[in-house]
């Protein structure tokens, strides 16, 4: 009777990026990654966009540290941006993944940044300069601290009740979000403060959202 031995399947908990300049350039071809330059690090320059859309990766493959045009990794299944590049020149895109967090993200981004439909519940770590609009829809989201001051697109994420009045009635006011964050509505991601709620609707001249639907996602403290 054979005796049939079982292995355990280990899943990778972190990136596992290239340890040699030839581990590199492999990594390039394979996903056809062109005019590019290693660094001492071992990240890469890249002059041209970078295409990991639809690869069924879990981490990114590289090291990227300057893009000069637009790196798409959306519709993987990403749990890190660990390995983004710093800046890039274009759009960056990484919709459609297992994001928990945005930490690793690239921190310049001359374009737009879409990070919709993951499963965000803070935007700490995201960019601090985007050039034009950053959607985060379908997300997590219970509050907009560390939001970059851009045209922003909520949609879809608890916070939302709090400021739909602002958001879809009006034309996206980061200064209006500012003041949100300053007022201190939302604590801990999961209560809301009614008497600093009323203060900001108030003062901003604005509709009273419905508590009821607030109360299926924050604890109410009045």
């Amino acid at each position: 009777m054979k005796h049939i031995k079982h292995y355990k399947i280990f899943e990778s908990t972190s990136p596992n990026f290239p340890s040699t300049k030839e581990g590199v350039i492999e990594v390039c071809e394979k996903y056809e990654i062109e005019n590019y330059i290693i660094n001492d690090d071992l990240s890469i320059d890249v002059d041209g966009a970078v295409d990991l859309y639809n690869k069924k990766l879990e981490y990114l493959p590289l090291k990227f540290n300057y893009v000069d045009g637009n790196f798409n990794c959306a519709r993987n299944k990403l749990k890190t941006l660990e390995g983004s590049p710093k800046t890039i020149s274009g759009y960056f895109y990484c919709y459609f993944n297992e994001l928990k967090s945005l930490e690793g993200c690239p921190q310049t981004v001359s374009g737009s940044f879409y990070c919709s439909n993951n499963k965000l519940v803070s935007l700490e770590g995201c960019p601090q300069t985007v050039g034009f609009n950053f959607g985060c829809e379908d997300n997590k989201l219970r509050d907009l601290e560390h939001f970059p001051e851009v045209n922003i697109y909520i949609q879809d994420n608890p916070v939302c009740l709090l400021i739909y009045t602002f958001i879809y009635k009006r034309e996206t006011d980061s200064f209006l979000i500012e003041d949100f964050v300053d007022y201190e509505i939302v604590r801990n991601r999961d209560t809301v403060m009614l008497d600093r709620l009323e203060t900001f609707i108030r003062d901003n001249d604005l509709e009273m959202p419905d508590l009821e639907d607030i109360k299926k996602h924050y604890k109410i403290i009045e």
